[in-house]
């Protein structure tokens, strides 16, 4: 079974781009955040005709995420639920079943807040909606409940994972406490897929669009699939799918893909 992970940044506008992907790539589920849209301009019948279910948790011009699966998925989350005041479109939580595995795996599909500048109201939240995400997912840990976590996270968890550390000693995806979360979940038995499973130092999966980050191959890593114990260990390959950057009008975001 094949799991992607992509920042379409606006589904609409790389709803051919995602048709494509699709019919190439095949993953049995994707999560797909920054869909910039509400429930009901979803492009539905694109993706359907592709022979996916789709669940969708939109809003209007900003944020969203979706997961599309070749079986039916149920919302168990649209939420998180230490934190339910949130009026954002940032998660969705839903949950399958795998024979190899004794419990249900839980399924989280996250947009996280980028929180710049750091002076701001932005930087708080960012930093409030990560440790509301944690105490629950810490919580489902401690009933040994096997997980997957796969979205934008907007986090660079080094130095090692951005081109240049000095311009972005100073960003809210690079700064010491939004790390210090991040690090609480792989303290707490969590791997960091791509670090562990993809040989090289420049495994970025965003490239920005001023300055010509793409073509000078200046990237962060920021897109991510973290996966309990369970799941670690039956994981098969992870890859960073290069070739959606360049296309014409790409989202900045490429994909990731795990395979179990």
């Amino acid at each position: 079974m094949k799991l992607t992970t992509w920042n379409v940044n606006s589904i609409n506008a790389r709803i051919e781009h995602l048709e494509k992907l699709i019919k190439k790539d095949k993953s049995d589920i994707y999560f797909l955040q920054e869909l910039k849209c509400t429930n009901d301009n979803f492009p539905y019948d694109v993706i359907k005709n592709l022979g996916y279910e789709i669940i969708v948790n939109g809003q209007k011009a900003w944020n969203g995420v979706a997961i599309l699966s070749k079986k039916k998925l149920e919302i168990i989350n649209d939420k998180i639920p230490t934190f339910k005041e949130d009026e954002n479109s940032r998660i969705l939580e839903t949950e399958l079943k795998l024979p190899q595995i004794k419990n249900k795996i839980k399924l989280f599909n996250i947009y996280l807040p980028n929180g710049n500048p750091i002076e701001t109201e932005k930087f708080k939240y960012k930093i409030d909606w990560m440790k509301k995400f944690n105490e629950y997912v810490l919580d489902l840990c401690k009933r040994n409940t096997p997980i997957i976590i796969g979205g934008d996270f907007n986090v660079i968890p080094s130095d090692e994972d951005v081109y240049s550390p000095e311009n972005y000693k100073n960003d809210a995806c690079a700064h010491p406490l939004t790390r210090e979360q991040y690090r609480k979940l792989i303290n707490s038995g969590f791997t960091d897929t791509v670090k562990y499973f993809v040989e090289g130092k420049t495994n970025w999966t965003f490239w920005g669009y001023r300055g010509g980050g793409w073509q000078k191959g200046n990237g962060l890593r920021i897109d991510h699939f973290l996966t309990t114990s369970e799941i670690t260990d039956i994981i098969k390959s992870v890859t960073i799918n290069r070739e959606p950057r360049g296309w014409e009008k790409a989202s900045d975001h490429t994909p990731v893909t795990i395979e179990i």
